[in-house]
């Protein structure tokens, strides 16, 4: 009867001990719940910019105006074998050049200029250093003025061109900073900082290099567009210029050939004063053509590289932008990286 009592209290005793170990073993599993860590500043978004639109370059072509006063002449000129009288616009003509040089000098200048020298002179504009120096007097006195073209320069915002061009300064862009992590301990909160900071820093990374790409896409475009536009710029220009030089040519042969047949009715001063007005009148032409189209083809040139300028200038306003932008955020990150480094002890690091 003992036996029985003490098997039973020792049957007892074993499950009560099992009961016991099977109680503490399911309460320990279930006291294995996942922590997350969460952490705030650990998250930034790069914002969209807004492409920077290059400035406009203003151009303005040259321009040529003929001398009404010229015209008179070369028409009283040419009525002159029908009406048989000297129209006052010659007559005025002559003594105008009388104010830049007596007859006698003016008859030893006109010696000089031989048929051989006319004809170099009315096709290429070619004189010696000396007839051109001496023509070049008539050209710039005050009395003889009115009976040369007068004209304009071609213009690129605004200026003159030939002059100097108000310099177009471009932004620098601003490096992209790189941003140093924290030196971390290899506790678990510690490396879900760094892993959430990494992520963030990578999809900012990602959409700078996006924006970076468009910038320089655009502006690449843009490049490509610009030169293209030079070469029809210039293509207009040599046959507009042999076009006037042509027309001029014609207007002072014309007006040669009715001197010489109007010579007994003007007389020798008339009709040496009136020559060297010629002469000085086709070398200012040749001379005018010259520089505009020199002054035009190198507008052509002006226009590009100023567009080119501000091109640049708007694609590193926006590079500067978006490296700006991706700094910002990404000192934002780390400022939120070293604050949850310092909050780990409240988010189950056992502190």
């Amino acid at each position: 009867m003992k036996t029985v009592k003490s098997t039973t209290k020792f049957l007892a005793y074993v499950f009560c001990l099992s009961a016991v170990m099977y109680n503490c073993k399911t309460k320990d599993v279930d006291s294995l719940t996942p922590f997350t860590y969460t952490f705030k500043g650990l998250d930034a978004k790069l914002p969209a910019i807004t492409a920077t639109v290059p400035v406009s370059v203003s151009v303005t072509a040259s321009t040529i105006t003929s001398s009404t006063a010229a015209a008179a002449v070369s028409s009283g000129l040419a009525n002159l074998s029908t009406t048989g009288v000297v129209p006052a616009a010659v007559k005025q003509a002559a003594t105008d050049v009388g104010k830049v040089i007596s007859p006698t000098d003016a008859a030893i200048l006109l010696a000089k200029f031989t048929p051989d020298v006319i004809a170099t002179l009315a096709t290429s504009g070619g004189l010696s250093a000396t007839l051109k120096a001496q023509l070049a007097l008539f050209d710039s006195n005050p009395a003889l003025q009115a009976y040369l073209p007068t004209f304009t320069l071609p213009t690129v915002n605004g200026k003159n061109v030939g002059g100097r061009l108000g310099d177009v300064n471009g932004i620098n862009v601003v490096a992209t900073i790189a941003t140093a992590k924290a030196t971390l301990d290899d506790d678990v909160c510690k490396a879900a900082a760094n892993s959430a900071y990494n992520a963030a820093l990578a999809v900012l990374k990602v959409a700078q290099t996006s924006q970076t790409a468009t910038v320089t896409s655009t502006y690449t475009q843009l490049e490509t567009g610009i030169s293209a536009e030079s070469i029809p710029c210039k293509a207009g220009i040599p046959a507009k210029y042999s076009a006037l030089r042509a027309g001029a040519q014609q207007t002072f042969n014309t007006g040669l050939d009715n001197l010489e047949t109007n010579k007994v009715l003007l007389g020798v001063v008339n009709y040496t004063m009136l020559k060297l007005l010629y002469l000085a009148a086709i070398n200012d032409a040749n001379d005018v053509f010259t520089t505009l189209q020199n002054a035009e083809t190198t507008a052509c040139n002006t226009v590009g590289t100023t567009k080119l300028t501000n091109a640049k200038t708007a694609r590193d306003t926006d590079l500067n932008k978006i490296n700006s932008n991706y700094n910002s955020a990404a000192a934002s990150l780390t400022a939120g990286l070293t604050q949850a480094i310092n909050s780990c002890h409240n988010q189950g690091n056992g502190g």
